[in-house]
C-alpha cells in the first residue's frame, strides 16, 4: 500500500508533471502514428454494443471518474485501435474527467494512452484485444460480441483492430523489443488469416458508429 502511494501518486504525477514543463507546448502537437480519423460518436453517449465501452464510457459520463485501467485499457486502447486523432482523445478525456488538469491529462492519454509522443512517457503503446477484456473484468460475459471470435458475425471488434493496428505501424514498431512477439505471431499466421483479421478490422473502420 504504501509502495503503491509513493510510486504513482507521488512518483508518477510528478513525472508527469516534469514532462509537461520540460516538452510543452511542443508536446501537445505530437502525433507519432499520424493518426487522423475522428473519435467515434459513442464517446459522448455510452450508445455501442461493446460492453466495455458502453459501462466504462456511462460511467465517465454521469460521475467525471473511470479507474485508471479504463481510461488506459477500455476506452483509451479503443482510441488507440481506431487510430483516432489524438488532439480528440486529449479533449475528451480534459472534458470528461474532474480530475483532468492538462499537466496531468495530456502526458497520460497523448503520451502513455496514445502514444503519440514516440516513447517519451512510455515505452510501448499499450494496445490489447479481447482476450484481455475477458480475463480482466466480467464485461464480456453479457456482451453482443463474442470475445472469442476474431471474425465473422459478432466477432470482437477488438480482436482484428488489434491486430490491424499491428500491420498497419509494422514499419514503426517492428524494432521494438518489448512488442516484437507480436510480429513474430502475426507472421505465423497464413496468408488467409491475415486477410480476414484486416478485412474484417477495415469493415469495423469503416462502420465504426455502429458497433
Amino acid at each position: 500500500q504504501v509502495e503503491g502511494f509513493i510510486r504513482q501518486v507521488i512518483g508518477w504525477r510528478e513525472y508527469m508533471r516534469g514532462i509537461y514543463w520540460a516538452k510543452m507546448p511542443e508536446y501537445a502537437e505530437k502525433n507519432f502514428f499520424e493518426h487522423k480519423r475522428k473519435l467515434p460518436d459513442f464517446y459522448w453517449t455510452g450508445k455501442t454494443k461493446m460492453k466495455c465501452m458502453e459501462k466504462s464510457i456511462k460511467q465517465s459520463l454521469s460521475e467525471a471518474y473511470a479507474h485508471h485501467i479504463q481510461r488506459l485499457m477500455v476506452t483509451g486502447n479503443f482510441a488507440l485501435l481506431n487510430m483516432t486523432d489524438p488532439d480528440e482523445v486529449d479533449k475528451w478525456y480534459l472534458g470528461i474527467y474532474i480530475d483532468a488538469i492538462e499537466w496531468v491529462e495530456i502526458t497520460n492519454t497523448r503520451g502513455m494512452s496514445q502514444y503519440a509522443d514516440g516513447g517519451i512517457v512510455g515505452s510501448k503503446p499499450y494496445l490489447a484485444s479481447a482476450n484481455y477484456m475477458h480475463k480482466m473484468s466480467n464485461y464480456c460475459s453479457n456482451c453482443y460480441y463474442d470475445h472469442k471470435k476474431k471474425v465473422g458475425e459478432k466477432a470482437c471488434p477488438f480482436n482484428s483492430l488489434y491486430w490491424n493496428f499491428y500491420n498497419t505501424h509494422r514499419d514503426k514498431l517492428e524494432k521494438n523489443q518489448r512488442i516484437s512477439m507480436m510480429y513474430r505471431t502475426w507472421d505465423k499466421k497464413t496468408q488467409q488469416e491475415k486477410e480476414e483479421l484486416l478485412t474484417q478490422a477495415d469493415y469495423y473502420l469503416n462502420h465504426i458508429d455502429d458497433l
